[in-house]
């Protein structure tokens, strides 16, 4: 992790989601369309593609860490519903969650990629992971910066609504299983496995998930924060 290497993609996901957003400013409705439909067919590929190289290498898939569990999997989960759903509630909430989470998630995936700690740079797991998280980002950027996704009051919640049930199932597998999607082991080998180390595993969820709905308020639903508080 941030070798030169890793520096560079950095760099590249920085411009490419620069020129992404001077295309979205421009682009009419139709074309915007076309290209989240395309994002669309390249996000749900990911994962069977990892399935597929899993099965090829070790025989089995592993439900430990290869079901589409994780707060990134929300991602490919909701952008066919924000692109395709017909009842305006359900896209509405899709495109929040992609536009939020799925950004951050992102931006933290492309930075702090724990692939690259384990897998030699130019390999199938770390290549893929870094260009799925870019993916995310620039779909991202095309929904906010073309408009395709206007923020509303509600979607301040809205948007987490899809985490509160991907984290209660985690929940259940690692009471389970000891799984730890959605870092509800702690986040063994992630950058919040520290901050799980010194806290109670109940109170480090609340903090987590806390700060990251407090963080999600202040970076991209903060005109609705002034009107209600002000």
């Amino acid at each position: 992790m941030f070798q030169i290497p890793h520096l560079l993609v950095l760099l590249a996901a920085a411009l490419s989601t620069a020129l992404t957003g001077l295309w979205a400013a421009e682009a009419s409705r139709a074309q915007v369309e076309q290209v989240l439909k395309l994002c669309v067919v390249l996000a749900v590929c990911f994962d069977p593609v990892y399935w597929l190289w899993e099965l090829r290498h070790f025989g089995h898939i592993n439900p430990a860490t290869t079901l589409p569990l994780y707060l990134c999997s929300l991602f490919w989960l909701l952008l066919p519903v924000a692109v395709f759903a017909r009842r305006e509630i359900l896209r509405q909430m899709a495109a929040a969650t992609v536009c939020t989470i799925g950004l951050l998630g992102g931006v933290l995936g492309l930075i702090f990629n724990v692939y690259l700690n384990q897998y030699p740079f130019f390999s199938f797991v770390p290549v893929r992971s870094l260009l799925y998280h870019l993916l995310m980002v620039l779909t991202a950027c095309i929904l906010w910066v073309s408009g395709y996704y206007r923020p509303q009051p509600r979607d301040r919640l809205l948007c987490f609504v899809p985490v509160g049930a991907l984290v209660g199932i985690s929940l259940v597998l690692n009471r389970l299983f000891g799984w730890d999607y959605c870092y509800t082991a702690g986040g063994p080998g992630t950058p919040f496995e520290r901050l799980s180390a010194v806290l109670p595993r109940g109170l480090f969820l609340v903090v987590l998930y806390g700060g990251l709905l407090l963080l999600i308020q202040v970076l991209f639903y903060r005109p609705f924060l002034r009107r209600r508080f002000f």
